[in-house]
């Protein structure tokens, strides 16, 4: 079997976030509506391995694409990174609220933890400070409704992105071995 060429691994890689990162979302409208923290609690965890996933995706696109032929896909591929990019952002911005809504209770789990105890203690008198409404649960369901839009939006850039390279790859023939994609439908 030959090696992988770097411009192949952008395919590879690419799956695994858009599936987890969907799913993540899902995980967290199942979570609301039925009112199962684990589920959120799943796609906490989805989300904390999808964003950096998405940003490795990320990467490997803007490095597949010095191994390929553009041809007259330039705009296409322009308006596939800059939606790549608003993705990866959007996601990485969810993940950090994500992560600030939950800081205090991983305060409380980590405090347990000696070493850590005074620099836990530091961040969260200030995390008291700057938002104690992270302190007294429930969130306010203004700022739940607010974040599980923007993640349907960020699905929806997701999904965008995908179709984007599909169009790249099947229409265009970027990164496909010359007539490699006719073959395939002939």
């Amino acid at each position: 079997m030959p090696p992988i060429r770097p411009v192949e691994l952008h395919p590879i890689i690419v799956h695994f976030p858009i599936a987890l990162l969907i799913l993540g979302v899902t995980f967290d409208f199942l979570g609301v509506a039925l009112r199962r923290w684990g589920l959120t609690d799943a796609a906490t965890w989805l989300l904390v391995i999808g964003t950096p996933s998405a940003g490795v995706a990320l990467l490997s696109g803007w490095v597949s694409e010095h191994y390929v032929t553009v041809g007259g896909a330039g705009e296409i591929l322009h308006l596939h990174k800059v939606v790549a990019v608003l993705t990866t952002a959007l996601f990485s911005l969810l993940l950090f609220v994500r992560l600030v809504w939950l800081a205090p209770r991983g305060f409380e789990r980590f405090a347990r933890v000696g070493a850590l105890r005074p620099a836990l203690a530091s961040a969260d008198g200030a995390l008291r400070q700057i938002a104690p409404r992270l302190y007294d649960p429930p969130l306010p369901a203004a700022a739940v409704a607010l974040y599980l839009a923007l993640s349907v939006i960020g699905v929806g850039l997701l999904a965008l992105t995908g179709y984007l390279g599909g169009a790249l790859v099947y229409d265009h023939g970027v990164g496909a071995p010359a007539g490699l994609i006719l073959s395939l439908f002939m």
